[in-house]
């Protein structure tokens, strides 16, 4: 049949339902209707189904552009669909392969203690019971549920297969069956002990005790207006015969097990070695004597060296007259140190007066009483760092060792070539053509040690004879030998070393006031009275200002831990930093840098009473 009409037969059909009586309309409409239904019902959409029917799910598909039906499940069902598991909504077809099982706890668990000390028994359940799935009415989406069937018992808790557990985890230590039972009859559904190892017993590391106090109080008194001479400022001291410290010893741990039998060993402990000079005794029961007058000092971190430091007491000023002074013990000066002049001391330095211009270090601690100008202040560590018998010592013991080492070599080939040579002869040459800076190394040293006070002063005599020899080298060629080059190295080492185990612990530089100086120290930096304008201060521990009006102005302070200052900065914009490792305490900051850790900030407006950590710096940033 033709898909076209002609106009004109158009024209025929209306004139047809004009003259058509209406009956005879309605009942063509009818059977146009029906016509135009039957063929609609074809093209329907129908949405895909899940049911869940004896345990079966079953799927059915959409048509017509249907929607796909979604499955998805709920604990303790774990569904998995063509093999991978699914834990949110997902598309299926009647092709896909949908399987499911029960995901639940064991009936009982066995854990270990981090230690490994202790064994525990979780009874999760008594019974395990089969489980079917909950049936479901055909739906586009589906979630699956399943229910116990009580009725069906798959496995009962048994002590037989607790025993078994544990042999097969290797625990042999105390099993407290006893308790595996009682847990079964009557659970409690909570961790039980079962089996319980031993363990270790730690010892205790030894102890020493000092019965001297380690820093300086109140190191200048004052009577009448007056410096009390007579109590030496307050320096700790012992008398002969006196207790200076006792050792308690060491005590063993005792040794452990795990719940597997494995032998657990206690951490091991700590011994302090205790070495003494000729002025201290230590008795077969540890208790260290001193054995004269004088200031007890205590150096080393694992062997801890006794001795008792003498003084050497200046009466006025350190000055041209005096001259420089080095100085095996602590140095008092009741006068000022004055411009360009150098005390070295490997012990305290205490000053009644002021410092001007000056260095002073210690390989203890330094008190000033009067004003610190333009001066350099070292103490414990940096004491040392800077002490000029160190350090000439340390550079000419380098040297040294190159000139033995090249002179053994020069040696050696002379012999091959059967050529007859004098050691010192080769070795002037060598100083001659390679070592020329040894000269200069040489007299530093030499005088360094002619600055010594005579407090066994003897003791570097050996060493200065050496020194003098190197500066003379026709006498040095008649002279040195191999053997005598060891000993002079020998004894420049023991010099190097005397003042490297000088440095002491718990050392401070406790000053009043200070300007334009530069003062380090490996322990505390106390400043009692005015303050300090244009310093740099650097302290491994605290520096802590004790007056409210003490002002720290211009200036650079570095701590290892804490900063606790007063008055900051000033109004007419002079800079200041303050950087410590834990915190920075300010009772009013004009303005200046605050470094806690890593972390800084700058202060532009006065803050105060403020305390600055690393937790405030990085707020407030």
């Amino acid at each position: 049949m033709s898909g076209h009409i002609s106009e004109q037969e158009i024209i025929n059909l209306l004139k047809k339902l004009d003259e058509a009586p209406s009956s005879e309309v309605r009942e063509e409409a009818g059977s146009f209707s029906a016509t135009t239904q039957a063929a609609d019902a074809n093209t329907v959409v129908t949405d895909g189904s899940i049911k869940v029917e004896q345990a079966k799910i079953i799927v059915g598909n959409p048509s017509n552009g249907g929607k796909y039906p979604v499955i998805n499940a709920t604990q303790p069902v774990k569904l998995m669909v063509d093999g991978k598991q699914v834990s949110k909504e997902t598309k299926v077809t009647s092709e896909s392969v949908i399987n499911w099982e029960i995901e639940e706890k064991p009936l009982f668990e066995i854990t270990i203690s981090d230690d490994k000390i202790e064994a525990y028994l979780s009874i999760n359940r008594v019974q395990r019971h089969a489980w079917i799935l909950t049936e479901k009415s055909p739906s586009l989406k589906v979630t699956l549920t399943a229910e116990e069937d009580i009725t069906i018992v798959l496995e009962m808790l048994s002590l037989q297969d607790i025993i078994a557990a544990v042999e097969n985890m290797k625990i042999k230590m105390n099993l407290d069956v006893v308790a595996i039972q009682t847990e079964i009859l009557q659970p409690s559904f909570q961790p039980v002990t079962i089996a319980r190892g031993k363990a270790p017993v730690q010892g205790r590391d030894a102890q020493l005790d000092l019965y001297f106090p380690k820093n300086i109080e109140n190191v200048f008194t004052e009577v009448r207006g007056y410096i009390d001479y007579k109590n030496h400022m307050n320096i700790p001291s012992v008398k002969n015969r006196d207790v200076m410290a006792k050792k308690t010893p060491p005590v063993e741990g005792q040794a452990g097990c795990d719940v597997f039998g494995n032998v657990l060993l206690p951490e091991p402990v700590k011994d302090i070695r205790i070495a003494v000079k000729d002025t201290v005794e230590v008795t077969p029961d540890s208790i260290v004597i001193a054995l004269k007058e004088g200031r007890p000092k205590v150096t080393g971190n694992q062997i801890k060296y006794f001795d008792i430091n003498t003084a050497f007491i200046v009466p006025g000023n350190v000055d041209m007259q005096t001259g420089n002074i080095v100085f095996a013990g602590d140095v008092i000066v009741y006068g000022d140190v004055t411009d360009n002049m150098i005390i070295e001391s490997l012990g305290n330095i205490y000053v009644a007066g002021s410092v001007f211009n000056a260095t002073l270090t210690a390989t203890g601690s330094i008190a000033v009483k009067g004003n610190i100008v333009g001066s350099n202040l070292y103490s414990g560590y940096f004491g040392m760092l800077y002490n000029r018998l160190y350090n000439s010592s340390k550079q000419l013991i380098e040297i040294l060792e190159k000139m033995l080492e090249s002179t053994k070599l020069l040696l050696y080939e002379l012999a091959k070539k059967n050529m007859q040579v004098r050691y010192g002869q080769v070795l002037v040459l060598i100083t001659e053509s390679k070592y020329q800076q040894v000269e200069s190394v040489i007299k530093e040293l030499l005088g360094v040690i002619s600055s010594i006070r005579s407090y066994n002063k003897d003791d570097l005599q050996q060493l200065n004879n050496y020194l003098e020899l190197f500066l003379q080298p026709t006498k040095m060629i008649e002279i040195m030998t191999a053997p005598r080059m060891e000993d002079f190295l020998r004894i420049l080492k023991e010099a190097y070393m005397r003042v490297a185990l000088s440095q002491e612990t718990n050392v401070q530089i406790v000053i009043n006031q200070g300007q334009k100086s530069i003062l380090k120290s490996n322990g505390d930096i106390l400043i009692r009275k005015e303050g300090v304008i244009q310093c740099d201060l650097y302290s491994a521990g605290n520096i802590v200002f004790f007056l409210d009006n003490s002002v720290c102005r211009g200036s650079k302070l570095e701590a290892g831990d804490t900063i606790s200052a007063m008055l900051v900065g000033g109004m007419t914009g002079v800079w200041t930093s303050l950087k410590a490792a834990k915190k920075v305490i300010v009772k009013k900051m004009f303005e200046g840098k605050i470094i806690v850790d890593r972390y800084s900030m700058d202060i532009f407006e006065p803050v105060e009473e403020k305390t600055f950590d690393r937790n405030s710096i990085r707020q407030m940033a």
